[in-house]
């Protein structure tokens, strides 16, 4: 059985040696069964104010007490959680920053350990590499809007796609500054793990000149892609002429390079204009597959749940390369109906279609609060349905 962990109000980690690890899977907590090593590069926060749980004697779950807080993991790109910490949290506790939150515990050696499985290859980036990288870029090209930017977002919210523009190397992220088209913050931030993004509307505004340099660039340094719509903009459909313009001038001086645009999938017009641009594959981020539930918790502005799915088809008819990305969070996603439904709109796809899981960054605690109560089948169990009824889609992380 592995053991609780718990963490003091400095953020020092201790492991409760008497206690039994719990996570949640849902709303209740459960013994955590399975886990995994923490991987490199995995960053623990403490829960302020949200008592760990822990099994007791009688293997009942029980609060360690206020003092002892509970601890989370802030995983690495390749991962995804399975459960989340278990929490007894005290009166007009204040919202967490929304971030992807997975339970932790430690093995019979006192070993840390945290509820996930791994879907894809970890990536580690060389800080001393960027650093030098950046200084070179920037001194070289001072006036370009968008690399200071990316540079920011580099260091300080470490985008991992960010980065990859000083370095040569990857997918390339070219934000516009487009306007969002959802109201789902401040419970919820619509982006994956690995971008750990302001919550701030974005205030820059970048050219498509800019944007096009940027890219063309990175292609010729040997990078492997470029794509718009990451996490420190809005959505990029709602600026399709400045997309449409940048992804025209990338695909003129880089014939063989990818073009990607991450988006809600708002307007079924505006992709077959990107598509008619020269984009090679659409990515399609959301935290449900369901009506209802995607409503509810994107909270989109201007556009409904069946414009995705008309989005969707549009990418299709127009024989881009199409990602679904799921935004996954365990109590939500793991739900009977939740997986149905993905499973029925994965099925309306073309063999080839990619599913990335990556860990919704919320409060969910907030967020689950929120939603209906409704028993789940767990993320391993998830997983597995996903493998045998879409075996056409490819899964990732």
């Amino acid at each position: 059985m592995y053991q609780a962990v718990h963490s003091d109000r400095s953020g020092r980690v201790f492991v409760s040696a008497d206690y039994g690890a719990t996570a949640l899977d849902g709303r209740a907590p459960v013994p955590l069964e399975s886990a995994i090593a923490v991987p490199a590069d995995t960053e623990l926060v403490p829960l302020a104010d949200r008592a760990a749980m822990g099994l007791d004697r009688r293997g009942e779950p029980r609060s360690l007490g206020p003092t002892r807080w509970a601890v989370a993991a802030l995983l690495p790109p390749g991962y995804v959680r399975t459960h989340l910490p278990s929490i007894d949290a005290a009166s007009d506790v204040a919202p967490l920053e929304p971030l992807p939150y997975s339970a932790v515990a430690a093995d019979s050696a006192g070993e840390l350990v945290v509820a996930a499985a791994q879907l894809g290859a970890p990536t580690v980036a060389n800080a001393q590499d960027l650093g030098r990288a950046i200084t070179r870029r920037l001194g070289a090209e001072p006036s370009n809007k968008l690399l200071r930017q990316l540079a920011r977002c580099a260091r300080d919210y470490r985008c991992a796609a960010a980065r990859n523009a000083f370095l040569g190397q990857g997918e390339c992220a070219l934000p516009l500054g487009a306007p969002a088209n959802d109201a789902a913050a401040p419970l919820v931030a619509l982006r994956r793990h690995d971008e750990r993004a302001p919550l701030e509307p974005s205030a820059f505004r970048v050219t498509p000149a800019d944007a096009a340099a940027v890219g063309i660039a990175h292609l010729a340094a040997g990078g492997s892609s470029v794509s718009f719509g990451h996490a420190c903009e809005g959505e990029p459909l709602d600026a399709i002429r400045d997309v449409a313009d940048a992804v025209a001038r990338i695909r003129a001086a880089s014939p063989a390079g990818a073009i990607v645009l991450r988006t809600s999938g708002s307007s079924a017009a505006a992709i077959g204009r990107a598509a008619d641009a020269g984009i090679d594959r659409v990515v399609v981020r959301l935290v449900s597959a369901a009506g209802p539930t995607y409503e509810q918790v994107h909270r989109p502005i201007g556009f409904r749940w069946t414009d995705v799915r008309a989005a969707l088809r549009e990418a299709a008819a127009r024989r881009c390369a199409i990602t679904v990305e799921l935004l996954s969070l365990p109590g939500l996603s793991d739900r009977e109906r939740e997986a149905g439904a993905l499973v029925a709109l994965l099925g309306e796809l073309p063999p080839g279609t990619e599913l990335r899981l990556a860990d919704l960054a919320a409060d969910p605690y907030a967020l689950l609060a929120t939603l209906p109560a409704a028993a789940t089948i767990g993320i391993a169990r998830l997983l597995e349905r996903l493998r045998a009824d879409a075996a056409h889609v490819r899964l990732a992380a």
